[in-house]
Formats: C-alpha cells, structure tokens, sequence
C-alpha cells in the first residue's frame, strides 16, 4: 500500500517533476476527474483551462444573469408586477449577506454548465417565507433516494444533517432519471480530453523551438565512445528547449539526420483545434461569433441577429427555464407568484420585426386584429392598462359593416 506522501497525484502542491521525462507535470486540484483516452484527466480546474469551455460557460452565466429578473401575481386573470419594497423582491435582489443575485445566477450557471447540478439552501422563518439562499459545493451535497428523496449536507468541520427537497434549490439541465443532472465533464470529457490534449501538444510544439525530435542515421556502426560524442555534441531532444534554438551540433561521418513525428501541418493541428472548438460551442449551444471565433455560417442563421436569436432559443433558455421553474416551485409554492426573466433585452435586434407582428395583431393596416393591447402588453412584460377598450380585439369588418349602415 502506497503512502500518501509518495503518491504525486495526492500532493496538494502546484505539481512535481516526472522523474522518467524530467518534465514540470502539474496536479489537479480537484479530486476525481475522468481519465481520458487522450491521456488527460478531465476536471472542472481542466476544463476551465480549455478556451473555448471557458468562453461558452462565461458567455451563458454572464448572458443569464444580466437579465431582467421580474415577480409577477395572477388575480384574477389579471398580472401585476410586484413593488420593489415586498420582502420576496429584496430576496430576489439579495439572497444572502455576502451575494448579489447576479453573482447567485452566475454560481447557478457556472455548476450547471459544467457539473450539470446546482444547489442552494432554502433558509425560512417561522412562518415558512424563504428568507435566505445559501449556494453549496456540489461535493458537500449527496442525494439520498433509497426510500425518499433527501439531500444530505456535509458542512466542513460539522456533521452531516438532512434537508427536504422542500427547502433545497437543485438546478439541473437535463439528467436520466429526472433527479441528477448529466456532468457535461462526465459525458463529454472524451472531447475535453482531446481539445486539451491539443492545446498541451501544442504548447510543448512551442517550448522545443517547432522540432518534433528524429534520428541521427549513421552508414557504419558506431563505438560506445563515439556514441557518447555524438550525443555530447548533439543535444538530448528531451531536455531541449526554446532556448536551444539557433545551436549548431559539429557532427562528423556523413550522418543522415530524419524528422521523427508529424509536424503541425502534417498533422492539421489547426483543422483540429477549429473541430474541437465547433464540437466544445455545439455542446453548450453557444454560436462561435459570441465566442470571438471567426467560423463558418452558422445554422442558426444567416446573420447575427438569427443566430442570437438562435442562442437565446436553444442555448440560454433551458438555464432561464430551468432557474425559473426551480424559484416557482420552492419558492413560491401555493401562491399567485412567480419570477420571469425578461429575455426581449437580448432581443432588441429583432424589435423591427415584433413591432410588424404586434402592429397586425392589433389590427393596424385595415386588417383585423387577433390580439388586445393589454394581451400585447403581457407579452412585453408590462402591465396591462385599466379601462375596457384595452381589452377588446379590433375587428375591421364590423367597423366597416358600421360605417356603412
């Protein structure tokens, strides 16, 4: 049995010296991680290191937590918007002491992205109100479905105690059994695997000057002596370096000197890297042009303002549904409220287009409407207007039939 202390992979340092290749290996901080066939271990620390993860998981907890987030009530058919002095609206504006709601969505996000589940204790007074959201590591947290469902909390240096689904947040995106999320680090680690492995191929590519090593090929067989000399003479590809650029090696007895490995062309390393990217941005549903990568058209769309639209539609709405559903039904169980989030910020490219829409709804250009202005104004998040006419469709025939008589 091996101690710890001989164990590199437990040192919880920034990394040790592969004694075999002699090179700076670095130790994940994160305990687990999946191996990969590509030879990296895929962690949240890993994947974070991977460009493009990091720009499609920036993009999504920045894009969802920037929007509006508004608490409405229904009564009797009628939607209000609630003040900003009621005690849920400072919850929802600070859900505890030392967060903001923007960095609460952003934390949300961030675990759902990339651990596929997110959680945060439901604090509550006497009276059962929420009063408090308390974000959890998702290591402290451990789902107990043997007989019902129960979280268990492992605070650091305290017991383990029980809460009820009832007074726990739980994020997810999508998962199996409708409990636990799928881990994109778990399922799509073979693609994180590969883009890191790429990127770490590179940056050793770079440290050894672009030499990929090769072979001195000799016509006679050579002494041990001579060996030593051409070795001495000729550095040790392993230990070569950027440094070593520009070196000249005197070697004498008409050697042949052969290329051993692909070079980045011969090995398309960039056609690769652009694939991996695709393949990383396909899997959080991110466009590459929000990403700052100049790709291919997209399929979203022609232009930007499709593909935006695009994005909001199958890559930020399944975390903006899936927040939203979770505050619903913990929160605000049982009553006439809910939260939405105004996404038509994201939006404001396609205005033109709904200004067209609502303008024929409401009957403008001699047509008849389908639509009221209060239905219109719903759909906008605003308020509707009081007096009757707010609510009546306009119908050119029947004023058309009523001028003429």
């Amino acid at each position: 049995m091996a101690f710890r202390w001989y164990n590199p992979r437990t040192w919880r340092m920034f990394g040790y010296t592969d004694p075999a290749t002699g090179d700076y290996v670095e130790v994940d901080l994160e305990v687990g991680g999946k191996r990969t066939k590509a030879g990296v271990r895929v962690t949240t620390t890993v994947a974070l290191s991977i460009s493009m993860v990091w720009s499609c998981v920036k993009i999504l907890s920045e894009s969802l937590s920037g929007l509006p987030l508004k608490l409405y009530e229904d009564s009797d058919g009628d939607r209000k918007l609630i003040s900003r002095t009621d005690r849920a609206q400072k919850l929802l504006r600070k859900p505890n002491p030392y967060m903001t709601m923007l960095n609460f969505l952003k934390f949300v996000v961030v675990n759902m992205a990339l651990r596929g589940n997110a959680f945060a204790l439901i604090e509550r007074n006497r009276n059962g109100e929420a009063i408090g959201l308390v974000p959890l590591a998702l290591d402290s947290v451990t789902i107990d479905t043997e007989d019902e469902l129960l979280y268990w909390i492992q605070p650091k240096g305290g017991e383990r105690f029980p809460v009820s689904p009832d007074n726990m947040l739980h994020f997810k995106i999508f998962s199996l059994d409708g409990i636990v999320g799928l881990s994109p680090i778990e399922y799509q680690a073979e693609t994180m695997g590969l883009a890191k492995a790429g990127q770490q191929w590179s940056s050793r590519f770079m440290r050894k000057g672009g030499f990929t090593g090769g072979y001195v090929i000799y016509e006679q067989f050579l002494t041990e002596a001579q060996q030593q000399q051409v070795l001495a003479k000729f550095p040790d590809v392993r230990k070569g370096d950027a440094d070593d650029i520009g070196k000249m090696a005197i070697l004498q007895g008409n050697p042949k000197i052969v290329p051993a490995g692909l070079s980045q062309k011969d090995a398309q390393f960039i056609e690769s890297q652009q694939f991996q990217e695709e393949a990383l941005a396909g899997i959080y549903g991110v466009p590459l042009w929000l990403a700052n990568r100049a790709g291919k058209t997209s399929i979203m769309g022609s232009n930007l303002e499709q593909q935006l639209i695009g994005y909001v539609t199958f890559g930020l709405k399944p975390y903006v549904d899936a927040v939203e559903d979770e505050f619903n039904d913990k929160l605000f169980r049982g009553a006439p409220r809910f939260v939405e989030f105004v996404v038509e910020g994201l939006q404001r490219a396609d205005s033109a287009g709904r200004a067209t829409l609502f303008a024929a709804a409401l009957g403008g250009s001699g047509g008849s409407g389908w639509m009221t202005i209060n239905e219109v104004r719903r759909k906008e998040n605003l308020p509707p207007l009081a007096g009757p006419e707010y609510d009546r469709v306009t119908r050119w025939e029947i004023q058309t039939n009523a001028e003429q008589a």
